[in-house]
């Protein structure tokens, strides 16, 4: 059976464990990666080419016959503006969902998501386009996600809870229940939500204090 075609927007330690996701759902082929560095355009990563600059969607889509594609780094400050310029090209983002994963049936996905091994989705969240959801991580009911989120490993997002759009939620992070993070913020490793953050901001401890602006 032929598999469509994927350019993995990246080559660097995200991108290998994209890669691994999307072996493992089965459902598309590496077409390559890309790079920001030219001295690395055709070199070879993880046994595919580096097939060239991850601007140059162009010569991308002409070289390798697709316009399908993957964010595949995890530069909070690269993520957004990389998605919007491919899709403003005529490129269509594809999910990413590792079948060990379980997602509810009536979860509302955006585009360009990646959910991965051992993460649980349940009932009727929504998540945005070009959001990553690490291995183990937890979305419970009634959440919503907007796009361009980043939630690392191990996070647990009680019912009810609200992460706006380019919030990164690191390594272990609890967001207790109805309660929200605010745009363009991080909370630290460990962090436990238990009120909203607002928009811009850096919060660490637990309970999540902000501690400065987050400079976006």
């Amino acid at each position: 059976m032929n598999q469509e075609r994927v350019v993995l927007v990246g080559s660097g330690q995200h991108a290998r464990v994209v890669k691994y996701n999307l072996e493992a759902q089965g459902r598309y082929e590496i077409a390559c990666f890309t790079t920001q560095d030219p001295n690395l355009v055709g070199s070879i990563y993880e046994g595919y080419e580096i097939g060239g600059l991850s601007n140059d969607v162009d010569k991308l889509r002409e070289k390798y016959q697709t316009n399908k594609f993957f964010i595949a780094f995890g530069d909070m400050k690269r993520r957004k503006q990389t998605y919007e310029h491919y899709v403003s090209n005529g490129w269509e983002a594809v999910n990413i969902i590792h079948p060990n994963a379980i997602v509810s049936d009536d979860t509302r996905l955006g585009k360009g998501i990646l959910i991965e091994c051992g993460c649980l989705i349940t009932p009727n969240p929504v998540i945005g386009d070009n959001v990553v959801v690490n291995t183990g991580s937890q979305v419970n009911h009634d959440n919503i996600i907007e796009n361009h989120v980043y939630i690392a490993s191990g996070v647990i997002l009680s019912g009810g809870v609200t992460i706006y759009e380019n919030a990164l939620l690191d390594d272990g992070v609890i967001v207790t229940l109805g309660h929200s993070v605010g745009r363009n913020s991080l909370i630290g490793a460990g962090g436990v939500v238990t009120k909203n953050i607002p928009e811009n901001t850096i919060a660490y401890g637990n309970p999540a204090k902000p501690i400065r602006s987050n400079g976006f």
